[in-house]
């Protein structure tokens, strides 16, 4: 029998904050997109004090409109809500690397962030059931197959951003080597958040958090290879973490399933 998942709580209240919440992240989103499309002075020493390559400008706010228009559509909502939070994760990245103020610059996109998974979050109880705590108990019913592979792509994912972090924690600059994507003084810090978001991604109550997170993380080091210059494909490998990441509980847990990439119905 098919049936269908209750999307929306009967809170009316709850739903009008959610909705309210969503239209406020679209606007921001697309005057965001909009005003990179101006190409304007102001857009210029912008990026120019971010030193992201002005050339690129355009086609991250294609990138922008993309996931916003993903967002704004309930079926794939939840894609489009994991996909900005890599775009937003850039941002804090680049805003980071160059040390700006930490609460009204760096933190920004989190406070956007907040708002895009908020209004979602308040008008989908599928979501609130996993996001951002989880019970093992109340996991969706998946094959052994799917199960098994689910956990080894989980542990290959958390593996590969463990061994990032090492590599961080070991580094020593080289005499004549080109200088650090980031600043020297940040890369134990970014070491520890690769350390903390990869535990909440294995911990079962907290693994779509963690999954969240480190879409966050690998956004931003996508938006820091592009801006050193290296070739797009290259610059995409952080995706490539996400991915296997979220591939890895995608497989696990069912209800995930019903979530993302098209919000459905479900076979009981």
């Amino acid at each position: 029998m098919t049936v269908e998942i209750e999307t929306y709580a009967p809170s009316k209240r709850r739903n009008s904050i959610g909705y309210a919440l969503i239209v406020l992240s679209i606007l921001f989103m697309l005057m965001d997109a909009s005003i990179k499309f101006t190409s304007s002075p102001q857009v210029a020493q912008a990026q120019a004090q971010l030193q992201f390559p002005m050339q690129l400008t355009h086609a991250i706010a294609v990138v922008a409109l993309i996931c916003t228009l993903l967002y704004a559509i309930p079926a794939t909502a939840v894609l489009g809500a994991l996909l900005l939070t890599g775009y937003l994760g850039g941002a804090i990245a680049l805003h980071l690397r160059v040390d700006n103020p930490l609460f009204t610059h760096t933190l920004f996109p989190v406070y956007i962030a907040l708002f895009i998974w908020g209004g979602i979050w308040l008008l989908d109880r599928s979501l609130r059931e996993v996001f951002p705590f989880t019970s093992r108990s109340e996991a969706g019913h998946s094959s052994k197959r799917s199960v098994v592979t689910g956990y080894i792509l989980t542990a290959l994912a958390a593996l590969l951003i463990l061994l990032t972090a090492v590599v961080k924690f070991t580094y020593v600059p080289k005499t004549g080597s080109p200088p650090p994507m980031f600043p020297p003084h940040h890369i134990h810090l970014l070491g520890y958040i690769e350390i903390v978001c990869t535990a909440l991604y294995l911990f079962p109550a907290t693994s779509f958090f963690g999954a969240v997170l480190v879409t966050g993380y690998m956004g931003g080091a996508t938006a820091v290879n592009l801006r050193s210059g290296q070739a797009v494909l290259p610059s995409l490998v952080p995706v490539l973490f996400s991915i296997l990441a979220w591939a890895g509980l995608w497989l696990r847990d069912s209800r995930l399933r019903v979530l993302f990439p098209f919000r459905r119905t479900v076979s009981r």
